[in-house]
């Protein structure tokens, strides 16, 4: 189940990117759940909490404190934006699951 949640996770972080009209996006593991039609559980939360934490630590996404919640950022600067924009929002996907693993 897990590595299923890592791949949808990734999938609905590409698809906020390609559709992303300006210079940034930003999002908080919830909302990367419901855009991949998951389960907002808790036990599902902290994995895909654990799935942005992972591409934050390889560089790809950044964190923006906001005073409630951690929110995600990606700008246009992240090498993850410029994989997603350049290559389209599916054929992204192995690239960014290899990065991440």
């Amino acid at each position: 189940m897990r590595s299923d949640v890592e791949r949808i996770a990734v999938e609905a972080v590409s698809y906020l990117i390609a559709k992303a009209r300006g210079s940034c996006v930003t999002f908080t593991p919830k909302r990367v759940a419901q855009v991949a039609g998951l389960d907002t559980k808790p036990v599902t939360l902290s994995v895909v909490k654990y799935v942005l934490e992972k591409m934050r630590s390889r560089g790809l996404i950044s964190i923006w404190d906001s005073k409630r919640k951690t929110r995600y950022i990606v700008t246009k600067d992240s090498p993850l934006w410029k994989i997603v924009k350049a290559k389209g929002e599916k054929n992204s996907l192995s690239d960014i699951t290899y990065i991440i693993r």
